[in-house]
């Protein structure tokens, strides 16, 4: 068959869905929205691999929220993952974290939320290129695309019952503990869902710290809403407490420090593509970065490169291109106290109060972008403030 490209408003999802499901297609589908990017992998109909650059998405995330895993668990199991560039997956079942019928279920359920949350988009665009796909490495894990389109049409039902209990993601909710069926185990999501519930968080909060798909976290408030455990409540409870700025951006921005769990070169190149077309220099850069470093190629110079002079030419424009003296916020005994590298500590020791920043990067011998970014750090850190001259 040939190749599809369009938007979900002439063409929803679950349209496509069913169309390359019936068709036993095989190929690789594309999906842009709004920073996020989806990649699909088709064999004769069935999903192979399923990559996103949301972090609630990835395989990890999916262990830690069903209580296969521990946060410790998959820290180390990452730090390997870095390391040897085996698959998570994998990996967890090598080191006998997860045993591997429970890891191949769960990527199952990946795949089905990688596709289900696009169900209810509006908004996006799609390109699918018919042809044969790599294999996989890791554990082998396959969803029909016919299945997903039925699970589809299930979740249109269940999610008016859903709405019907909570028709706003705005409202705040109060927990009885008394009617859970038992004590939450710690690390399950309904432990996280009591602990956060107690906080004051609203439910698309909830969805967003807990990095769960709002579908699964909905499906299992609902669930406690019928017992009565979990009851709505439209004004916040005493003592609120706010999640942080970095839990509140976790929905737009993806953690640098996540991406690669499962497809590491695949998802981090997709994720710095993502950043750097939305402007997002500095997260693109690092991505970019991490991405040589892990699988170096062609194509991840490139991608490096290109980081690198938006990265620049930004910082530049920030700093450099209107002349701005840099001064200390400190003193020399207090700059004395803290850990600092060599590069740090030559850079700050020529700040005099005269010299623009631009004059103290040109005879700097580190690079102009490692320079630059050290001075931006300065300035976000408190060390150092920025005159114009």
């Amino acid at each position: 068959m040939r190749g599809l490209s369009g938007d979900f408003s002439t063409m929803p999802l679950r349209d496509l869905v069913a169309y390359l499901g019936g068709r036993r297609a095989t190929g690789t589908l594309r999906v842009i929205r709004a920073g996020v990017r989806k990649l699909i992998l088709v064999r004769a109909g069935q999903v192979i691999s399923a990559s996103s650059n949301q972090p609630r998405e990835f395989l990890g995330q999916f262990l830690i929220n069903m209580g296969h895993l521990s946060e410790e668990q998959f820290s180390m199991a990452f730090a390997t993952q870095r390391e040897t560039q085996v698959p998570l997956g994998k990996i967890i079942v090598m080191t006998g974290l997860v045993s591997e019928p429970t890891v191949r279920a769960t990527l199952s359920l990946k795949f089905r939320e990688t596709l289900l949350d696009m169900f209810r988009w509006e908004e996006g665009e799609f390109s699918f290129d018919a042809g044969a796909v790599a294999e996989v490495e890791g554990v082998d894990a396959r969803v029909d695309l016919t299945e997903v389109r039925r699970e589809g049409d299930f979740r249109e039902t269940a999610w008016q019952s859903i709405r019907a209990a909570f028709p706003s993601g705005n409202l705040y909710l109060t927990v009885d503990e008394g009617r859970l069926p038992e004590p939450p185990k710690p690390g399950t999501l309904d432990a996280k869902l009591v602990k956060r519930i107690r906080e004051g968080l609203t439910i698309d909060e909830l969805a967003r710290v807990l990095h769960a798909s709002d579908f699964l976290v909905y499906q299992r408030l609902y669930a406690l809403y019928r017992l009565e455990a979990v009851k709505v409540s439209a004004t916040p409870p005493p003592g609120r407490q706010r999640p942080t700025p970095s839990e509140e951006d976790e929905a737009q921005v993806v953690d640098v420090d996540v991406i690669g769990t499962e497809s590491p070169t695949s998802e981090v190149i997709q994720a710095a593509q993502s950043f750097l077309e939305n402007g997002n220099f500095r997260d693109g850069e690092a991505l970019a970065r991490r991405a040589h470093e892990m699988a170096p190629t062609p194509e991840t110079e490139a991608l490096l490169r290109s980081a690198e002079a938006a990265l620049v030419g930004m910082l530049r424009r920030e700093m450099v291109d209107r002349p701005q003296v840099p001064s200390l916020e400190m003193s020399a005994a207090q700059l004395k106290s803290l850990q600092l590298s060599t590069p740090e500590r030559y850079l700050l020791s020529r700040i005099d109060g005269k010299r623009d920043l631009g004059a103290i990067i040109s005879m700097s011998p580190l690079k102009e972008l490692e320079a630059l970014k050290y001075f931006q750090a300065f300035v976000d850190g408190g060390l150092v403030k920025l005159t114009p001259r």
